[in-house]
C-alpha cells in the first residue's frame, strides 16, 4: 500500500474553501466560545486571535485594552480576511466591568492557584475564554471577574506559551468536548 493510500491528498484551497463554505450555511456546528483577549500589545497576536475565532467557529472577539487598537493594518494581514468574518471589538477595562455581567460564564486561560487543568475539566458549551496579554497574562480585575480558571500542563523548563497558542489549545478542547461529527466533516 503506498504512502498515498494512507494519508490521502492535500486540499487545494478551493476545494476547501467550498467544504467550509457548506458548513457554514448547514450550521454543522455549535457556535464556538466568546473570546476575550485583555491586555494584548503586538498587532500580530491580536490577528491570530482573530484567524483563531474562525477557525474554530467562535463568533465573536472582545479585546480589553487601556490603549487604542495598535496598527490595524498589520492586525488585518496577520488576520487574512477573518477580521471580516468574525465580529470583534475594543473595549476598555471600565467597559468590561460594567458590561461583564451581560457576558456568559467568563473562563479564564491562567495558571492561578485554584486552576484546573483544562484535560481534567468539562467546558460549559455557553463560555468566554479570556486570555491575557503576552507579558503579565490577564489583569487581575479582570480575573477576578472569572468565574473558573483552566491551565494548560507544561512540561517543560519554560512556564508559559505564547497567547495564541494557549488559545488554540483551549478553543480546540472545548470545541473536541462541543462537536458532533457530521458527514461534512469527513469531506474530501
Amino acid at each position: 500500500m503506498s504512502t498515498q493510500q494512507l494519508v490521502g491528498q492535500q486540499l487545494d484551497g478551493q476545494i476547501l474553501y467550498e467544504r467550509q463554505k457548506r458548513m457554514r450555511e448547514n450550521q454543522t456546528h455549535l457556535p464556538g466560545p466568546l473570546v476575550i483577549a485583555a491586555g494584548l500589545q503586538t498587532p500580530e497576536n491580536i490577528g491570530s486571535i482573530l484567524r483563531l475565532a474562525d477557525a474554530a467557529g467562535s463568533p465573536r472577539v472582545i479585546f480589553v485594552n487601556d490603549d487604542t487598537p495598535p496598527q490595524r493594518n498589520r492586525i488585518q494581514r496577520t488576520a487574512r480576511n477573518c477580521d471580516a468574518l468574525v465580529k470583534w471589538e475594543f473595549w476598555t477595562p471600565t467597559q468590561f466591568l460594567k458590561q461583564g455581567d451581560t457576558l456568559p460564564l467568563l473562563i479564564a486561560l491562567e495558571l492561578t492557584t485554584d486552576s484546573i487543568s483544562i484535560f481534567e475539566t468539562e467546558l460549559p458549551s455557553s463560555c468566554a475564554l479570556v486570555v491575557g496579554g503576552e507579558r503579565h497574562g490577564i489583569p487581575a480585575p479582570l480575573l477576578a471577574q472569572c468565574q473558573r480558571a483552566i491551565h494548560i500542563p507544561m512540561y517543560g523548563v519554560n512556564g508559559s506559551m505564547n497567547v495564541t497558542h494557549a488559545l488554540a489549545i483551549a478553543l480546540f478542547e472545548w470545541r473536541r468536548q462541543h462537536t458532533v461529527l457530521h458527514p461534512l466533516d469527513s469531506l474530501a
